[in-house]
């Protein structure tokens, strides 16, 4: 059951690294305060955003172990809405590979556009649990790919889904510190060509795991 729980946390880490690394409102927000207050603005803003984390995997499973239960028809719709964005996630990821780079702790950022100020480090937190809920992106993610992982969590009882939220939760908290911990020490941080490296293996990654899903719901679909 450890070792279950492990994979299950593994696979959750690795698909938060892969939303993690995507240029979006957390990872400028960590940079840009990173750059003001040093590693702890990563650390605030992983921590505003655990909390959206947790109360979204907490609905989730309340609410899927009821409606998923002897429902295999139910199970594979959601297989197979979630490997359909896994792969558009990975083909978006693979179309950005020749230009992408990693944004700048510059003013006028999605952050200030969104009208979100920080005054303070305590405010971070706050800020992040704004940026979180106001993310189509990230609304997107959990309606389908964590869904997904939610509901196969369940397979292990309740501990499957703590086990999501902590491997998800990890790799955020590894992205967003570590920003802003290089931002705020004034260190030479990733280059591009190492931040695309980063993103085509996260690419593979999500490609292989959409066909995963995707097969999955096919064989019920077609048997």
């Amino acid at each position: 059951m450890a070792l279950h729980l492990l994979a299950v946390a593994g696979v959750a880490f690795a698909v938060g690294l892969s939303g993690a690394l995507s240029p979006g409102p957390l990872t400028v927000l960590a940079i840009r305060e990173g750059a003001r207050r040093g590693w702890r603005a990563g650390l605030f803003a992983t921590g505003g955003h655990a909390v959206i984390e947790a109360i979204t995997v907490a609905v989730l499973a309340l609410g899927l172990s009821a409606v998923v239960r002897d429902r295999p028809a139910v199970t594979s719709t959601i297989a197979l809405l979630g490997g359909a964005v896994l792969l558009w996630m990975a083909w978006g990821l693979a179309r950005s590979l020749p230009t992408a780079a990693l944004p700048r702790a510059v003013e006028g950022t999605a952050v200030a556009s969104r009208g979100f100020t920080v005054d303070g480090l305590r405010a971070v937190a706050p800020v992040a649990m704004l940026v979180t809920v106001s993310n189509p992106y990230w609304l997107l993610w959990w309606a389908t790919v964590g869904t997904k992982l939610t509901v196969d969590s369940l397979t292990f009882g309740w501990a499957g889904p703590p086990a999501v939220f902590l491997g998800h939760i990890v790799s955020d908290l590894i992205w967003l510190t570590g920003l802003a911990a290089l931002v705020g020490s004034g260190a030479r941080w990733m280059g591009d060509r190492a931040y695309r490296g980063l993103l085509g293996v996260c690419a593979v990654f999500l490609a292989v795991l959409g066909g995963v899903f995707l097969t999955s719901a096919m064989r019920f679909f077609l048997a």
